[in-house]
């Protein structure tokens, strides 16, 4: 009986460890850059990411969701968008995105980049909503990076502001919860600090390399009107070990010292010393190692913590940004 009853003793176990709820924003192919025109900033991108998460040793824990079939309209994505950019900004937006151009040498609009952005917010709204109510972790598999646009402009590649908007969403929806935002991105995410710059239910945390695009973040002292600001420039060359260390000593603590109801990071991973875009050393491991410091050390439930995708460029398998968010996802969901 003992040998009998035990393969539903194995099912019942394994049916409650942790799975890992990816949103893929099915649209982004729609946003590229034009013909003949070589950017680092490509569909490619999350095609590597896709592939890499459906070869990996976890990928039986993973529940593939498309935001296109979310319960989140384009219509909610608008409203969510409207919290945190302009009117003005939006419609110039839709209005390139007719015929294509750009905002600077670096920021392209395709012909159907405003589908591809709705598509976006509505993959971090998704995964947003499903770690706010404990079911995560989630992750938000999307392009471009938005974490440098701001309220009125486009920048660093990223059209709208991904992040700000699903963190507006859940406070518009919970207004008395409180949000930790991790960047760990190579860049500062300038918009995101400007956005939430005077709400003092976010956290906003950036770990980035000291002089990089767009060239702020510089000061730790400057905390911001309403002191949730906290940007620990890294020096060009710097490793995991000082990572790691900004990490623990510094960004968790600040971050978790109001007990955050929802964990969100900014995943960017242009710090891999393979990338083309900047100068740091990190190794693919140190960001699963990131993940253990912030759910084994720091005791942040997983089932709370959202992933959005934002910088990486090098798309090699075994060092590059696919990589990197493996070992990501891993640790996120190890027994």
């Amino acid at each position: 009986m003992t040998f009998i009853a035990m393969p539903a003793l194995l099912l019942a176990l394994s049916s409650t460890a942790l799975r890992l709820t990816v949103v893929e924003q099915t649209l982004h192919g729609r946003h590229r850059p034009p013909p003949g025109v070589r950017h680092v900033e490509v569909p490619e991108r999350l095609i590597a990411a896709i592939q890499a998460l459906r070869a990996s040793p976890f990928s039986h824990r993973i529940e593939w969701a498309r935001a296109i079939d979310s319960e989140r309209t384009p219509e909610d994505a608008v409203t969510a968008l409207k919290r945190v950019h302009t009117l003005d900004h939006l419609r110039t937006i839709q209005a390139m995105s007719q015929t294509g151009g750009g905002f600077d040498t670096d920021t392209y609009c395709a012909p159907g980049s405003w589908e591809a952005m709705l598509d976006g917010t509505r993959a971090w709204l998704h995964a947003c909503s499903v770690a706010s109510s404990g079911d995560g972790p989630t992750l938000a598999l999307t392009r471009p990076a938005g974490h440098h646009a701001t309220a009125d402009t486009a920048l660093g590649f990223g059209l709208v502001n991904f992040a700000a908007a699903a963190v507006a969403a859940e406070l518009a929806a919970k207004p008395d919860s409180y949000v930790a935002i991790l960047d760990w991105d190579v860049h500062h995410g300038n918009g995101v600090a400007d956005i939430f710059k005077d709400d003092a239910r976010v956290r906003y945390c950036s770990t980035h390399e000291a002089g990089a695009f767009p060239g702020t973040g510089m000061e730790e002292a400057n905390r911001g009107p309403a002191g949730n600001l906290l940007h620990l420039p890294l020096p060009s060359g710097a490793g995991g070990d000082e990572y790691l260390k900004a990490l623990r000593e510094k960004a968790l603590p600040f971050l978790l010292e109001q007990r955050p109801n929802l964990f969100v990071v900014c995943a960017g991973y242009d710090a891999l010393e393979v990338d083309p875009l900047a100068t740091m050393r990190l190794k693919p491991h140190h960001f699963g190692e990131s993940v253990k410091v912030i759910t084994e050390q720091f005791h942040f439930p997983p089932q709370k913590i959202m992933l959005g995708l934002e910088g990486g460029y090098n798309l090699c398998p075994d060092e590059g940004m696919p990589a990197a968010l493996v070992h990501t996802c891993a640790a996120l969901i190890a027994e």
